[in-house]
């Protein structure tokens, strides 16, 4: 008999969250021949094949090698080093997190920092590469108008023509138990909102039917074959420059990503130019990365008091972005508390460290503007990440301050 239980005070779960991590969880060990098609056990002889526990506390028999979150992140972090790039490994945490949180995740900041590489690299240490279709680097161009470019069309003669997005969400359908990871580069070269709005809308439609996470339909059988919905094993992330060639985002698309941003530069650190082994990559399941809540109540069943906790502070930053009219809505509510769960449950990252990259990456991006108010705003969110009032000569210590990623 199979349990699956949250790892948070071994509550159990919601029941359509625990049928779908058993279904994947099922289909993962048919994948790895640790079950049969009758979900018979099979010995398993060969012991350097791995399993991914994201969370959820598995019932399981001997043989099968158990990875953590802190496991997978650590091999992630080990493997980009082996391939010569140097990323903090609270990137590698924080891009796993934002991952869970939402399979939309934006990386932004000046050129030339490694957010196409950390992309890259990534995926290919947990088995997802060009060669086997599990990633596809998509590059964006200028003259983008509509979704046509990702999606598809219907050409003169009435055939459709696959787009390069739509060919990898086939792909990803037919292997649902598989992360399929498609990187949008330069992604604001053209308006997101002209080429991208209709992927946006399906994927906050995302719902629980019969245990399966699934969508609105993105692509209807009157333009494509047949009805195509955004599969749970599709994660999106777009890399964007900030300069005058490019399209600033709007509240629409900022209130439905994480936003990183790379923009720390360390050109004297040469540790990672050091020989170091080579690292090979191990292929994961759906599942590591598969987000498990979709509604806040999902999260206040398992910790209430996460919740309560994040909420509080939320309400103290609305009150703080009210002049400005930059509050956030139940949404970014929702995912900020989802985040924070992932990072609890996986113990990545403590609370405020959570918080802090919540408050960065959700709420920052939203204040803008050169008028009084907006200063007034800035100088009220300093106050609230360092406890004190903003003096330009002051010296920070970033271990003594609440926020300071959200603060530097």
């Amino acid at each position: 008999m199979l349990i699956v239980r949250s790892s948070l005070k071994d509550n159990l779960m919601k029941e359509s969250v625990a049928e779908y991590r058993t279904r994947n969880i099922l289909s993962w060990f048919q994948v790895l021949d640790i079950v049969d098609e009758d979900w018979n056990l099979i010995i398993q002889e060969n012991e350097s094949e791995y399993a991914i526990n994201s969370g959820a506390s598995i019932a399981q028999e001997d043989g099968q090698k158990l990875l953590t979150a802190n496991e997978v992140v650590t091999h992630i972090d080990k493997y980009i080093k082996s391939k010569g790039f140097y990323f903090e490994r609270e990137e590698i945490i924080n891009l796993f997190l934002a991952l869970k949180t939402k399979p939309f995740v934006i990386l932004s900041g000046i050129s030339g920092t490694g957010k196409t590489k950390i992309v890259q690299w990534f995926s290919e240490s947990i088995g997802a590469t060009e060669s086997n279709g599990q990633f596809k680097l998509i590059p964006v161009r200028p003259d983008w108008n509509d979704g046509s470019d990702l999606l598809g069309y219907r050409d003169i003669k009435g055939d459709f023509v696959e787009g390069p997005l739509t060919k990898v969400i086939k792909q990803a359908i037919v292997n649902p138990t598989l992360p399929y990871i498609v990187l949008l580069d330069e992604m604001n070269l053209a308006r997101v909102e002209y080429y991208f709005s209709d992927i946006l809308s399906v994927m906050e439609s995302r719902r629980w039917e019969d245990g399966e996470l699934v969508t609105s339909i993105l692509l209807s059988d009157e333009i494509a074959e047949k009805n195509i919905s955004l599969p749970s094993n599709l994660y999106i992330i777009g890399t964007v420059n900030m300069d005058e060639t490019t399209h600033p985002f709007s509240k629409k698309v900022l209130d439905r990503a994480n936003t990183i941003e790379f923009n720390e530069i360390n050109l004297d650190f040469l540790d990672f130019l050091n020989e170091i082994p080579e690292i090979s990559p191990i292929k994961i399941g759906n599942r590591t990365l598969l987000g498990n809540y979709l509604h806040l109540k999902d999260v206040y069943v398992e910790n209430p008091k996460l919740v309560e906790k994040t909420t509080k502070v939320l309400v103290r930053l609305n009150e703080i972005l009210k002049p400005i009219g930059a509050q956030i809505g139940y949404r970014v509510r929702d995912e900020i508390c989802f985040y924070l769960a992932y990072s609890e449950s996986t113990n990545l990252f403590s609370f405020e460290q959570a918080l802090d990259r919540c408050i960065l990456q959700k709420i920052l991006p939203r204040v803008a503007g050169s008028d009084t108010r907006v200063e007034e705003v800035l100088n009220n969110l300093y106050k609230f990440c360092t406890n004190r009032l903003f003096d330009e000569e002051d010296v920070l210590d970033t271990e003594e301050i609440r926020n300071p990623e959200s603060v530097t």
